[in-house]
C-alpha cells in the first residue's frame, strides 16, 4: 500500500471512531432497500448479518438462502445445510441478470 492510500485509510478510521463515539456526524449515509421477507419457501440472495460461528457463516457475505415460515435454510462454509433465524439475514432485491451472475460465480 502506498503512503497516500495509507493516509486516506488512516483518516477514514479516525473519522469512523469519532462517529462511533458521537463526536461527529457521518459525512454520508447509505440506504439499503430491504426486500420483503417471503412467507412461502423462496430461494433468494441475502447478506448474513449475524452468526454464532464466524467460521461457518461469515457476516457481510452473500449467501443463497431459502426462506421458510419459521426461519432460513442456508449452506454454510463447510457445505452443510443449516437452519438460522430470519433476523440473521438481510434479503436483497436483485435484478434477474445479477442473480444469474451470482449463481455462475457461486
Amino acid at each position: 500500500m502506498n503512503e497516500t492510500r495509507f493516509e486516506q485509510l488512516k483518516a477514514s478510521i479516525i473519522e469512523a471512531g469519532m462517529i462511533m463515539r458521537g463526536e461527529m456526524q457521518p459525512s454520508r449515509e447509505f440506504v439499503i432497500e430491504r426486500a420483503e421477507t417471503p412467507k412461502a419457501p423462496v430461494e433468494m440472495w441475502a447478506v448474513c448479518l449475524e452468526s454464532d460461528d464466524h467460521e461457518l457463516l461469515i457476516p457481510r457475505k452473500l449467501y443463497l438462502v431459502k426462506y421458510g415460515e419459521s426461519g432460513v435454510v442456508v449452506r454454510d462454509e463447510n457445505g452443510e445445510t443449516t437452519f438460522c433465524d430470519k433476523e440473521d439475514f438481510l434479503p436483497l432485491p436483485l435484478a434477474h441478470e445479477v442473480e444469474e451472475l451470482l449463481e455462475l460465480a457461486a
